[in-house]
């Protein structure tokens, strides 16, 4: 393939970058080829919270979950660039802390050939993928709704993680590179990637009286010894009249529920993880020397509008994990635990304007089953449940007003009564989201 050819080709991944931006973002332009789009983003929410770990009564709270500063551009033909920095709500501190959220560097050398570099989403999951800022259930964007007692059955492994933390077992985003591409019109599109590898020994252990501990180690973990990889493929069939999702052309790499009626779209992917993320155990005393994850997602996703204003979707996803940590099975017994999860929503838009906007409403589920044992109860295990009524502007701004109801089970639903929490919540809230 010769430097023009190349050229071509990279352009045409950037007009598609351009055209990705929402079109409220103000543009800096230096001539054709080199641009920028920034724009802001700010999510509010009043929230009417129920008994956790951490207060004996029911709760109320109003909080700028998120605010939001983002850059996405290009210096020429070939290279693109984004960053966001946020200050997310710290419900410890109370405030609001400013960051690096994401932000990276694209090369398009061609439509099936596109290399990204930076902080990145992790191409494993649609569920890491997912834009969820525009998710219908407003509940699915972030653990802040989730009572502190739940997010105690998260340690392990959290398969719904807000940012980048380096302790997390496993993350959203991360330190790497991903190659990607966009074959045959989009009728596949692949992801391969290496980021920065994290060997940890906080809360790898649930014991039988405890709930989650450090595990043992006898020599200093290897941090950053390899790699963590991610693999990615999607499929979509284009013979049926469904559009590709654009994703591997964006340097932010963000897939969404919901393209409010501009986009008929189905994307089927399966997924492979690999991460050595604990080494030396005490043997002795847990049967193992280390911890090597490696895990799978399979996905499906479609929106499609009827009758020129019925918008209707849905989305459901299983992914499985193996070996995120060690649980005690008898006294001073450990075995390696594994970690599977599986989701589905739905949504419907009206896609005429009633009044200023377009109303519609968004439900999702959630089931999530962790190893461990407790009071001769098998499995960590919890229901959650998520309805969202949604009055959009644009795919950007919207009103919303939901419920978010959980159901602890099995092992875990004896360690929350052994502990005095609530082992069902029910979190009530109203939303307001925008972006310019």
């Amino acid at each position: 393939m010769n430097l023009k050819k190349w050229g071509i080709l990279g352009l045409a991944g950037a007009l598609v970058l351009s055209s990705a931006v929402s079109a409220k973002a103000f543009q800096v332009k230096v001539d054709e080829d080199t641009f920028a789009d920034i724009g802001f983003q700010v999510r509010v929410n009043y929230l009417n919270q129920p008994e956790d770990k951490d207060h004996d009564y029911r709760w109320n709270r109003f909080q700028v979950t998120k605010y939001r500063i983002f850059s996405i551009g290009q210096i020429n033909k070939l290279v693109q660039y984004y960053a966001m920095v946020d200050a997310n709500y710290n419900s410890q501190t109370y405030q609001n802390e400013a960051k690096l959220w994401e932000g990276g560097v694209q090369l398009t050398f061609a439509p099936e050939f596109i290399l990204k570099m930076g902080k990145l989403r992790v191409p494993f999951s649609r569920n890491n993928l997912r834009a969820r800022f525009v998710s219908p259930v407003m509940s699915s964007s972030g653990n802040f709704f989730i009572p502190n007692q739940f997010k105690e059955a998260l340690k392990a492994v959290n398969p719904y993680p807000g940012g980048y933390k380096d302790s997390d077992p496993f993350k959203r985003t991360d330190f790497g590179v991903v190659l990607a591409g966009y074959i045959k019109n989009g009728l596949f599109k692949y992801y391969v990637s290496l980021f920065n590898e994290d060997r940890s020994n906080a809360t790898k252990v649930w014991k039988l009286s405890k709930g989650w501990v450090d595990a043992n180690t006898i020599k200093t973990s290897e941090d950053k010894k390899s790699f963590e990889y991610d693999i990615r493929i999607e499929f979509t069939p284009t013979f049926w009249g469904f559009n590709s999702e654009k994703t591997v052309f964006k340097p932010h790499q963000r897939e969404a529920e919901t393209y409010l009626g501009k986009l008929d779209f189905m994307t089927i992917g399966l997924g492979y993880h690999h991460e050595k993320h604990l080494d030396g155990l005490d043997k002795a005393t847990y049967g193992t020397s280390d911890l090597e994850r490696d895990a799978w997602a399979a996905d499906i996703a479609f929106e499609k509008t009827f009758s020129k204003k019925y918008i209707i979707g849905g989305e459901t996803g299983y992914m499985y994990f193996d070996d995120t940590h060690l649980y005690e099975t008898s006294n001073g017994q450990y075995k390696k635990g594994d970690v599977w999860t599986w989701y589905i929503s739905g949504h419907f838009t009206y896609g005429e304007k009633i009044g200023m906007g377009y109303p519609g409403i968004g439900f999702r589920y959630e089931y999530i089953n962790i190893d461990g044992k407790y009071n001769n109860e098998d499995d960590l295990v919890y229901d959650r449940y998520g309805l969202c009524f949604n009055y959009w502007f644009t795919r950007s701004t919207r009103i919303a007003v939901g419920v978010d109801f959980m159901k602890a089970k099995d092992a875990l639903e004896k360690y929350f009564e052994d502990n005095n929490w609530d082992d069902s919540t029910t979190n009530w809230y109203v939303g307001v989201y925008a972006q310019f």
